[in-house]
């Protein structure tokens, strides 16, 4: 947790602010190893603080050794304001609620110093260290071992959500926290929707069957889609697989530190596209995983991200065409100085 703080106070520098309110969960964990679900964090050149509840007065200490720990009992905003008193200019994070905002001013009368800022934290925790990669890795390991145990369930018959509901139970019973999302499990028309909600639709044979799912261990998270057919694939079918695993083939092969996130998007994006199903290729190619199942870096068109060692990513191009079906492939991915690591290779794909 030092070498983090020292580097975000390094960041604070660099923008003149030197002290950021910190307000977005995944980040206050990232800093201070504080796993409650309500707290917000000072960072000043000196000093931090983890500000929190009553609930959470014993887990704070415990947790957050090694900062101060405020409870506060009527409003935040005037506690953080009591605690920067003297402090000339604050940053507060973007992702806070217009409502904290507008009373973090209030709460500051005079100060036209608090400022804005944008992905800061975020920026440091898309390169994962050591004993994140290992929780991600626990955290795969979890979802793995589920994933087969529930593959003999994928079959005519049993519905969307009794495969979703083993699955998740799964996950929790080989170690898992809990599924990192909730679980998708789209048949047959369902599995045109991305993001398909499960439902009670009974799978059937001639189904393309995609499950999307993920652990989380620790607060780290996993991510990974697999497309089933029940049967024989028809010819359409095949067609479809087929493009999405050259797709996602190629775009792992031109992975490699240093390379736009934007050209690998293109690289699969072009496979789809020279196949005619340019249209139906409809989201990124993918992102970052780690405490937050989708996080920096972003692997799009329009992405300005660039990929760096440590860095854990999706990989998960995929295919829809409406009323029919869709197909999509999701792995797991690891840059490392000298390539990659594809994390998720050992999960089975029927």
């Amino acid at each position: 947790m030092h070498k983090r703080l020292s580097e975000l106070r390094n960041k604070l520098e660099e923008t003149s602010l030197g002290t950021l309110i910190i307000t977005k969960m995944e980040n206050v964990r990232y800093l201070s190893g504080f796993t409650g679900s309500s707290a917000s964090a000072l960072v000043t050149p000196d000093d931090t603080v983890l500000i929190t509840d009553g609930r959470y007065r014993e887990q704070a200490r415990k947790e957050a050794r090694q900062w101060e720990t405020v409870v506060y009992r009527e409003d935040l905003t005037k506690s953080i304001s009591s605690l920067l008193k003297g402090v000339e200019s604050a940053g507060f994070e973007a992702t806070a609620s217009f409502e904290f905002v507008e009373r973090l001013r209030e709460a500051f009368p005079g100060r036209s110093t608090l400022q804005s800022t944008r992905g800061i934290v975020e920026e440091m925790r898309a390169r994962k260290d050591k004993q994140e990669i290992a929780l991600i890795r626990q955290a795969l390991e979890c979802a793995g071992k589920a994933f087969a145990e529930i593959l003999p369930l994928v079959k005519p018959g049993n519905t969307e959500r009794e495969i979703a509901a083993e699955l998740d139970y799964k996950m929790m019973l080989f170690g898992a926290d809990g599924p990192a999302f909730d679980t998708v499990v789209a048949s047959g028309p369902n599995s045109s929707l991305p993001h398909a909600g499960i439902t009670d639709r009974a799978l059937a044979v001639g189904d393309l069957v995609v499950i999307d799912f993920g652990a989380r261990k620790d607060g780290y998270c996993t991510d990974t889609s697999r497309t089933i057919v029940l049967g024989e694939p028809n010819s359409q079918q095949k067609h479809l697989l087929d493009a999405v695993k050259e797709a996602g083939d190629a775009a792992l092969a031109v992975l490699k530190p240093g390379i736009q996130a934007s050209e690998v998007d293109q690289v699969a994006r072009k496979v789809i596209a020279d196949k005619g199903l340019a249209d139906n290729f409809s989201h990124g190619l993918g992102h970052g995983v780690g405490l937050e199942v989708h996080e920096k870096p972003t692997l799009s068109t329009v992405s300005k991200d660039v990929l760096q060692p440590g860095m854990v990513l999706t990989i998960e191009p995929g295919i829809y065409i409406e009323g029919w079906g869709g197909v999509r492939l999701e792995e797991l991915v690891l840059m490392k100085a000298d390539g990659i690591e594809v994390l998720s290779r050992d999960i089975p794909s029927p």
